[in-house]
Order: structure tokens, then C-alpha cells, then sequence
């Protein structure tokens, strides 16, 4: 889609929120993945590379919900933010009904 179409039609705001909020599910992901890694790791040098990898998932996932808060993509309110959630389920509900 040409890029004045997507600004018109709020589908480029909508690519960067589905874009940051699929970033921020992989990168819980990793961290949990990670910390088991570094529960079973027995090796030194193996744990601080690990911790290292943590470390920079844990500053990724920091400056991820900075920018989705910023942005309003995320709502520090958890009941507020499950209202959002609901209106855009029901909005892609509605987007592939025949």
C-alpha cells in the first residue's frame, strides 16, 4: 500500500504498534528462556554470557514499553488496557467476518 494511504487510513500506526507489541512478546520470551538457561548453566564463563544476555533484554524490553507508552500503544493501567485490548479484538473480529 502506498505510504500516503497508510497515514489516511492509520494502518502505518497500527503496523508500528503490531510491530513493538510482537517485539515485546518475543523479547519476554527470550528473557524467560534465558534465565532457565542460566538456572541450569553449571559454567562460568556460560553464566556471564547468559547474564549479559539478560541484561540486554531486560534494557530492550525497557526501551519497547517507554515508546509504547509514549506512543499511548500500551496503557499503564491494567483494567484500562484490558478495555483496549477488547475494542481491537472485537475490530479484527469484525475485519474477517465473511
Amino acid at each position: 500500500m502506498n505510504p500516503v494511504m497508510e497515514t489516511l487510513l492509520g494502518m502505518k500506526a497500527f503496523n508500528d504498534r503490531f510491530i513493538a507489541q510482537d517485539l515485546l512478546q518475543d523479547n519476554r520470551l527470550r528473557m524467560n528462556m534465558l534465565a532457565d538457561c542460566l538456572n541450569l548453566a553449571g559454567n562460568g564463563k556460560l553464566c556471564d554470557e547468559l547474564l549479559l544476555h539478560l541484561t540486554y533484554s531486560v534494557q530492550l524490553e525497557e526501551r519497547l514499553l517507554k515508546l509504547c507508552l509514549e506512543k499511548g500503544w500500551v496503557i499503564a493501567d491494567a483494567s484500562e488496557q484490558w478495555k483496549e485490548d477488547i475494542k481491537w479484538a472485537r475490530k479484527a473480529r469484525q475485519m474477517i467476518k465473511p
